[in-house]
């Protein structure tokens, strides 16, 4: 089993079981680096290779971001080519790309305009912005009084973050009520109906009716909107079901940890009750179900049903046996000790690490290479934590500038502690702030704005000369000019027919294209050229789709590979935005650009992976646990691990809830009130206030979140807190303690 190969692959023993799949429902549980999406790939080629799919078949490969379709697709296309089989008979996408491809086919079905607009998540958020806005202002006496504390003062601080907490309550009512797959009226009945008075519920249900207003005057459907909508379009159409079947006869789902019940349920519609599909995930890493409607229950639900053929990938080759002991140890913990009952059940499925056999491509880096070290006191602060984290991980660096180092923490604002100690220590540190978008990323979003802006209407009045202005500022036309001079190069553009300079016939020079008045200097000269022999290429470009073209202007402008890995991502966002508004014009390419420049969105989504980011030797990485899912370093240093940022029990503080209600979690309860009056509930807890089903819920995943950090590191790992986090006091986390146990008996043994 050990020697099995497929086209070129060896593979583990539970590789080859899972590739051995070639029908019915199936769920393949995958640990931390155990090659799931090099599985997938190879299962998707080997479908079409074998013939599986028939002539006009496809499989289908649905995964959660645009990064990971590149990576499949790219690796199913290169399985192919090896085989000397064309790149077809295959279809990766996102869910959220599939929905809209599906209700664009029947749009009278599913009740949608022809042209309707995609709302994105931060166009999502500003809805529902003004929507409590407008809410507030109708209601603003009652919306006060859950702030009165008698002397009818309410700080201007509390308001604010009473205001943010009801677009929260709005948010999080809107997503359920969506997933429920309730209007606003029908939510609005049930709520009635149920003769229950739930102030935050009603509030909650409001904001969803105004917001849903605001996406009716747009004709815009949110990601939410999608799903509900194409699902409710198949129930009402079964011959074009079975036309969607008859295309897609295979179903490979990765991530399905982060589905939702909604999503679920789509793709369990596509393939019927006799078709095939597979799911692949890890239920241990699911660190996002807090603020989406997923719970990795689902996906553990959906492993154990009777129809379904279960797998375990367990062997991973990314840690050294002593990591896999420590990732291991949490887990058994939690299952067999946590002082929540509950929490022993909800927050991980039961499934060891393993490392690879002798002989594996990947293997396991050697004992005696890995060091664990786990503090046995704390800092006093998240400042002296911080300090003393930089220092040891500039000294591994330092000692081992082949290998790669990652500093995370739970929150940004650590982060940036994090980078300020590295920046005031002596010399120059190399190392990379991941926590939001970087200079040279805004840098990048700028330049590709003003070229994609310029190419959506070239024809404009001095489009051109605000063109060079705008490359010219970035810094990377190859001459910085002074600013008369600067000046007089516009004047000059502005003055040339565009056509004329930028295809100009064989024998015409510059030169002669010049006002008879204007001298130009021999360097101002070239650097013209330069400039319009670049825009003329990306003119001819125009038409391609929005990541080539970017990829194209890309490779004229940079050289170092940590720019162009910038472009390939700003790419690939845009790409996702053309798929899901294929309306678009290079002019909206541009605005969603500027947006990024702006610092105003991220590029990309929680995870580093995602938009493609690869790990440097020699370099510091500073970045959240949530952006660091999918990524492995040779040191990682988790900081910050204490019961505030890994609450232990429903007594503890939860950073998400209101300060100035104590006991309350508006969101929270709406949340949870919805859910039981439309019978969302997973019942493990049912017998818990809102609340307390909330803190079980954050306390599950915060674990999980620990998990993920520990199983990022390759070889050396540490582990810090200190007794202050920000201004609250805060005490190890009961979780650290036990690895701390374990650790010491380890090293005793």
């Amino acid at each position: 089993m050990r020697d099995t190969m497929l086209y070129g692959y060896r593979l583990r023993p539970r590789q080859v079981e899972v590739l051995s799949y070639t029908g019915g429902f199936a769920a393949v549980s995958a640990v931390p680096g155990s090659g799931k999406t090099l599985t997938l790939s190879l299962l998707a080629a080997r479908l079409i290779v074998e013939g599986r799919i028939g002539n006009q078949g496809e499989v289908l490969v649905v995964t959660v971001q645009n990064s990971a379709v590149d990576n499949i697709g790219q690796r199913i296309r290169g399985i192919l080519a090896e085989q000397g089989l064309p790149p077809v008979g295959f279809r990766v996408c996102t869910l959220h790309k599939l929905a809209a491809d599906i209700l664009r086919q029947r749009l009278d079905l599913a009740g949608v305009e022809e042209g309707f607009a995609i709302i994105d998540e931060v166009e999502a958020r500003r809805a529902m912005h003004n929507a409590a806005d407008v809410w507030i202002s109708r209601h603003r006496a009652w919306w006060l009084s859950f702030l009165d504390n008698g002397d009818g003062q309410v700080s201007g601080t509390v308001e604010e973050r009473w205001r943010q907490e009801t677009e929260r309550v709005g948010r999080e009512v809107t997503k359920l009520a969506k997933h429920l797959r309730l209007t606003p009226e029908a939510a609005q009945r049930l709520l009635l109906g149920s003769g229950i008075q739930d102030d935050f519920t009603a509030m909650g249900l409001d904001l969803y009716a105004q917001y849903a207003r605001y996406l009716q005057v747009r004709t815009g459907l949110d990601f939410d909107d999608l799903i509900w909508r194409a699902l409710d379009m198949l129930d009402q159409d079964p011959s074009f079901v079975e036309n969607l079947r008859a295309r897609w006869p295979y179903i490979l789902e990765d991530e399905a940890q982060d589905s939702s019940p909604l999503q679920e349920r789509i793709l369990e519609r596509l393939a019927g009750p006799a078709g095939n599909w597979i799911r692949v995930g890890d239920p241990n890493q699911s660190i996002n179900s807090t603020f989406t409607a997923a719970d990795p229950r689902y996906f553990r639900r959906f492993f154990g049903r009777d129809d379904v053929t279960s797998v375990t990938l367990p062997q991973s080759g990314r840690s050294g046996t002593p990591i896999i002991d420590l990732a291991n140890r949490l887990v058994r913990w939690v299952r067999a000790a946590h002082p929540e009952p509950a929490i022993r059940d909800m927050a991980f499925m039961g499934q060891d690490i393993q490392p690879t056999d002798p002989g594996d491509a990947q293997p396991n880096p050697p004992a005696e290479e890995c060091h664990i070290h786990v503090v046995d006191r704390p800092y006093p602060s998240v400042d002296v934590e911080a300090g003393k984290v930089a220092l040891w991980a500039a000294s591994y660096a330092g000692r081992y500038p082949e290998r790669t180092v990652a500093i995370l923490v739970p929150s940004g604002w650590q982060g940036g502690v994090v980078v300020d100690a590295l920046q005031q220590m002596p010399g120059e540190i190399p190392f990379d702030d991941l926590l939001r978008s970087t200079p040279e990323t805004r840098s990048a979003a700028r330049v590709m704005a003003a070229v994609t802006r310029y190419l959506g209407a070239p024809t404009r009045r001095r489009a051109l000369a605000r063109l060079f202005a705008a490359l010219h500022q970035e810094g990377i036309l190859g001459m910085e000019l002074l600013a008369e001079r600067l000046r007089l190069v516009r004047a000059v553009l502005d003055s040339i027919a565009p056509h004329e300079l930028l295809f100009p016939h064989e024998a015409t020079v510059v030169e002669e294209l010049l006002p008879a008045q204007v001298a130009l200097y021999t360097n101002e000269v070239d650097l013209v050229e330069r400039f319009a022999r670049l825009v003329g290429r990306w003119v001819r470009a125009a038409s391609l789709p929005v990541d080539q073209l970017l990829l194209t202007v890309a490779q004229d402008l940079y050289q170092s590979e940590p720019d162009l890995a910038i472009c390939h991502s700003l790419a690939t966002s845009l790409r996702g935005a053309s798929e899901m508004h294929p309306n678009w014009g290079l002019t909206d390419f541009a605005a969603e650009l500027d947006e990024v420049a702006g610092n105003r969105r991220a590029l990309g989504g929680l995870s580093l992976a995602d938009v493609g980011y690869t790990a440097r030797p020699g370099r510091i990485v500073v970045t959240t646990m949530h952006k660091a899912k999918g990524l492995e370093w040779d040191a990682v240093y988790l900081m910050c691990i204490d019961n505030l940022e890994f609450p232990d029990t429903c007594d503890d503080a939860f950073r998400d809830e209101p300060y100035f209600m104590p006991g309350r979690a508006p969101a929270v309860e709406a949340r949870k009130q919805l859910a039981a009056l439309g019978g969302e509930t997973l019942g493990d807890e049912a017998d818990r206030s809102p609340v307390e089903q909330a803190r079980l819920e954050v306390i599950a995943e915060r674990l999980r979140l620990l998990y993920v950090g520990i199983t990022r590191a390759r070889r050396d790992l540490a582990i810090t807190y200190s007794e202050m986090n920000g201004r609250r006091r805060v005490g190890a986390s009961v979780a650290l303690m036990a690895l701390v146990s374990g650790v010491a008996q380890a090293t005793n043994a």
